[in-house]
């Protein structure tokens, strides 16, 4: 990784990043795209867009989102690369909160045309995973962005446009097949931000806390990776982090309302794991180099095992998936392009 980063920068400095980046998002998309728990190659992605945020950086946002709209594509494809723009835009700080909102609404006014067709009855797939990863990767990137894309009045007036009661409300029922830590963080911060009318809140507790939603959810919950977690290869970690957002470094919209129940907030900086079998933090051991780390790191799955991928793969079903446990806070140290899509 220190050799590839270093020869990134290079090219970026002698102004050669464009061509081999050109060549690195051909190689992604055919051969890392759909790799299960992937663990560290994609970050060489996320370095060289770090290293030109306005041509790079967004241009692999777009990419990723183009994928996820394209109807053509395969559905193993459209969820990775939805769960990649989501994770992408939560943790890559130097993507602008109008670029955020620019592919949010994107990816919230797909899935109200999927309602709105569900509705008609003329939608073919009967498992709607497509429609849950983007639901969950929506809900994700606002954890991280929603306070930043509150501050600019602008931002906030388009986003109080986007139709997420239609969508969270709807039938197909997201909020009880989407990670519980995440909604739960979601609306938390969605109430304290008046995203939502009042009664939105009382509805979705209600439901996420139900008999049905336990045997709605259960194991059959949506479970996907985030593939842009803390990098933790000590090595090569100081290419990654100047440009990371950690979770301990998010402001979120009730960040000045500290309380007993932020021992209850979710980690979006831990690996997922069974529940039960989670530390607080991971560390990277300082003495270890990074041939060792990603050797422990392979007995450390960021997805489970059972995952939403193999069911898919296997025959379009929903596939029993392990619960992730409870994540919480780590002690870890803002060009408009546009494009279209179709479910």
């Amino acid at each position: 990784m220190v050799v590839v980063c270093e020869h990134l920068k290079s090219c970026a400095e002698r102004g050669y990043l464009d061509k081999e980046f050109d060549i690195l998002k051909a190689i992604f998309r055919a051969s890392v795209l759909r790799v299960h728990r992937s663990k560290f190659c994609q970050f060489i992605m996320f370095y060289a867009c770090s290293l030109d945020p306005k041509i790079c950086g967004l241009e692999f946002a777009f990419f990723l989102t183009e994928i996820f709209l394209n109807k053509e594509e395969d559905p193993i494809s459209r969820m990775s690369a939805v769960s990649y723009v989501g994770s992408y835009l939560s943790r890559a700080r130097f993507i602008s909160a109008d670029t955020v909102l620019a592919i949010l609404k994107k990816i919230v006014d797909w899935c109200d045309e999927y309602c709105v067709l569900q509705n008609r009855g003329t939608t073919a797939n009967p498992n709607h995973q497509i429609f849950y990863g983007a639901c969950q990767a929506v809900m994700y990137v606002l954890c991280f962005r929603l306070r930043s894309i509150m501050d600019y009045p602008n931002l906030k007036a388009q986003l109080f446009q986007l139709s997420f009661g239609f969508i969270l409300n709807h039938r197909l029922e997201p909020l009880k097949v989407c990670l519980p830590s995440i909604v739960n963080e979601f609306l938390r911060q969605a109430k304290d931000a008046g995203l939502f009318a009042a009664s939105m809140y009382s509805a979705a507790e209600d439901a996420i806390e139900s008999d049905l939603s336990r045997a709605f959810g259960g194991i059959n919950r949506l479970d996907t990776f985030f593939p842009f977690d803390p990098y933790l290869l000590k090595e090569s970690d100081r290419y990654i982090r100047p440009n990371f957002e950690f979770w301990s470094m998010v402001k979120t919209t009730y960040s000045n309302d500290k309380d007993d129940d932020d021992d209850e907030l979710l980690d979006l900086d831990a690996p997922e794991m069974n529940v039960g079998s989670l530390d607080d933090h991971v560390e990277i051991d300082i003495n270890s180099d990074d041939d060792e780390l990603e050797y422990s790191m392979n007995k450390m799955s960021i997805t489970p095992h059972h995952s939403f991928y193999h069911g898919m793969a296997a025959d379009g079903g929903d596939a029993g998936l392990s619960m992730p446990a409870r994540i919480r806070p780590s002690a870890s140290p803002p060009s408009r392009w546009a494009m279209s899509g179709s479910p």
